[in-house]
C-alpha cells in the first residue's frame, strides 16, 4: 500500500524496520519512572561514601543512614520490587518499504478489498532496541541498590560492630557504582 509517491523515476525503496511510537512511549516511561528510583537510591548510597565518622560515630552514622534508607524505601520500595511488571514486554516490530527520496511508505499487507488509511507513528526499531537494553540494564542497576537498601534497612549489627557493617555495605555501594558506571552511560547525581 503506498501512502505517498511523487518521485519522477521509479522509487528506490529501503527496508525499514519499525515499531509502534505508543509502545516506545510506554518503555521511556517506565524508563523514566527506574531512573527517578535510582537516583534516590544511590543518593542514599552516597551517604555510606562520605568520610567515615571518628570512632565514637559510628553507631550515629550509621542509623542516620540507615533512615535515609528507610525513607527512600517507603517512598520507592514497593515500586522497585514491582519494577518487573513496569517493564513493557517487548513491541513486534513490522517491515516496511520506504523511498528516501520522495518519503513514500509502502507497508505490503493482505489484501481484504479496501483500502483504509490511517495515521500512525512509529519509532525506528533500532532506536527502540537501544532504549529497551538500557532500561535491562538500569533494571540490573536498580536490583542492586534495592538489595543494597534492604540489608541497610534491615540488618542492625551487634555492639561493636557498627564500623565493621558500615564499611562492608560502603564496598557494596562502590561497587554497584563502579558496575553502572560500566556498564551503562549513567552518572548518578547524587553519587559524587
Amino acid at each position: 500500500m503506498r501512502v505517498y509517491e511523487t518521485c519522477e523515476t521509479t522509487c528506490t525503496d529501503c527496508k525499514l524496520e519499525i515499531v509502534s511510537a505508543g509502545e516506545y512511549d510506554e518503555l521511556t516511561a517506565a524508563a523514566t519512572a527506574r531512573r527517578a528510583r535510582i537516583d534516590a537510591f544511590f543518593e542514599v548510597s552516597a551517604e555510606l561514601d562520605r568520610d567515615n565518622p571518628d570512632s565514637d560515630g559510628w553507631q550515629t552514622a550509621y542509623e542516620a543512614t540507615r533512615e535515609s534508607a528507610r525513607s527512600a524505601l517507603r517512598q520507592f520500595g514497593g515500586e522497585a520490587r514491582d519494577a518487573a511488571a513496569d517493564m513493557p514486554v517487548p513491541a513486534e516490530s513490522l517491515i516496511v518499504w520506504r523511498c528516501p527520496e520522495c518519503g513514500g511508505l509502502d507497508s505490503p499487507q493482505e489484501c481484504i478489498g479496501i483500502c483504509i488509511w490511517r495515521p500512525s507513528e512509529w519509532v525506528n526499531v533500532s532506536l527502540y532496541r537501544a532504549q529497551r537494553s538500557q532500561a535491562e540494564l538500569e533494571r540490573g542497576i536498580e536490583r542492586s541498590l534495592l538489595g543494597l537498601l534492604s540489608k541497610l534497612t534491615f540488618v542492625r549489627p551487634h555492639e561493636g560492630e557498627w564500623e565493621r557493617n558500615w564499611r562492608a555495605l560502603q564496598a557494596e555501594a562502590r561497587l554497584i557504582s563502579d558496575r553502572a558506571a560500566q556498564l551503562i552511560a549513567f552518572t548518578p547525581s547524587c553519587a559524587g
